[in-house]
């Protein structure tokens, strides 16, 4: 069994080729840029190295986090995209079972990852016979309670402690008991507690032999994204938009706004889908798409002047995404002018990919970007 396996959820972005347990070819790289832009020429260039095209793969395997939100979304919608057109079955393995792999010695294993300001996503593994067992699901909570539920319903029992988890917070976990021990940090750049695409891969493998493909693969959020928790911190909720949230709109604090006839329309429009966001009442932003079968044009997202940086068209985006997949749509395409940066950005950390451009669309001077994004199906 060929195995194709990908890992975007840290800064480091991993791809590898596996015959059954036989790593055939590995390459990592953190070069500073997006995992938008490298994972696909990652790809191309393990496949030209070990002369096999995807069509050879049996197996296409990636990481579903937790981890980094973008990352995690790019390789997830990746995978789909490839098994939607090549018809090759494929998993997800979370980050933190990824982990537990690379712990070879029987017994209780706590994959532990940083997730900011003492707290951490973590779950219990135990290893036997060379098999992994799942004791206590991936699950996201403040660093001392993790260790103090262990400590407490798994007394006197050894634990291994693996991840970044285990080593920026070394010393409490110490603190609580001395069954708590460490994997082996004598490893370069302790990369036993850095997730390993092969050990992904080889988890990939058993998962697929016990229970087959995943019939709906989708990244493993244990927590909220930075910039919603941060914007409901502030009260700011989405929702549908209609008439007489555009009648209350002020226009003036709005860029390059539409024509306000034109977005009525759209939003009378059966074929059209419009959600906003509000903070006490206050339409802040907005954001529309145009379904066609089972595609969808991004039509506008827009964001007050005051507003913008601060995760507001993200949250937006977001909610996009979840129509589409209740909507069952495939694929999401937008155009965007080249000069907007901030707007490209965005888009590349959902995973949209360039497609095609429009010559000096804009202004007669500017191109417009045309991008796809392949949906991740609910």
């Amino acid at each position: 069994m060929k195995i194709l396996s990908i890992e975007t959820s840290s800064k480091i972005c991993s791809v590898a080729i596996l015959e059954d347990k036989n790593l055939v070819k590995k390459i990592e790289l953190n070069n500073g840029l997006t995992h938008s832009e490298t994972l696909m020429p990652l790809i191309k260039q393990i496949l030209n190295e070990t002369n096999l095209n995807l069509s050879d793969m049996n197996l296409l395997v990636c990481d579903i986090g937790p981890g980094s939100f973008t990352g995690i979304r790019i390789g997830v919608a990746t995978v789909k995209a490839f098994t939607d057109s090549l018809q090759i079955p494929s998993v997800g393995i979370s980050s933190l079972e990824g982990l537990a792999y690379n712990i070879k010695d029987d017994g209780l294993i706590c994959s532990i990852i940083d997730c900011k300001n003492n707290n951490c996503y973590y779950a219990l593994y135990e290893l036997k016979n060379d098999t992994y067992t799942l004791l206590e699901a991936p699950k996201a909570d403040s660093v001392q309670n993790c260790l103090n539920f262990f400590n407490y319903k798994y007394a006197n029992s050894k634990i291994t402690f693996v991840g970044d988890g285990s080593i920026i917070y070394k010393n409490v976990i110490e603190n609580i008991s001395s069954n708590f021990v460490f994997a082996n940090t004598n490893f370069p750049d302790n990369e036993l507690n850095m997730i390993d695409v092969y050990n992904l891969g080889i988890a990939g493998m058993n998962k697929y032999t016990k229970y087959g493909a995943d019939e709906n693969l989708l990244p493993l959020y244990l927590k909220k994204p930075q910039a919603q928790r941060q914007l409901e911190e502030k009260n700011i909720v989405i929702k549908d938009m209609n008439i007489s949230d555009l009648e209350n709109l002020d226009i003036s604090k709005f860029d390059d706004f539409w024509n306000i006839d034109i977005l009525k329309d759209e939003l009378n429009s059966e074929n059209s889908k419009f959600v906003c966001a509000k903070l006490e009442n206050t339409v802040i932003g907005f954001a529309g798409i145009k379904i066609i079968l089972d595609e969808a044009d991004i039509m506008n997202i827009a964001v007050m002047k005051n507003y913008r940086r601060q995760g507001v068209a993200t949250l937006l985006l977001n909610h996009i995404f979840n129509i589409c997949k209740e909507k069952n749509i495939e694929t999401l395409n937008l155009e965007v002018n080249e000069e907007n940066f901030s707007a490209i950005s965005l888009y590349q950390k959902f995973g949209f990919k360039e497609c095609g451009r429009r010559k000096k669309y804009y202004d007669n001077k500017y191109d417009a970007i045309l991008g796809t994004c392949q949906i991740v199906s609910k």
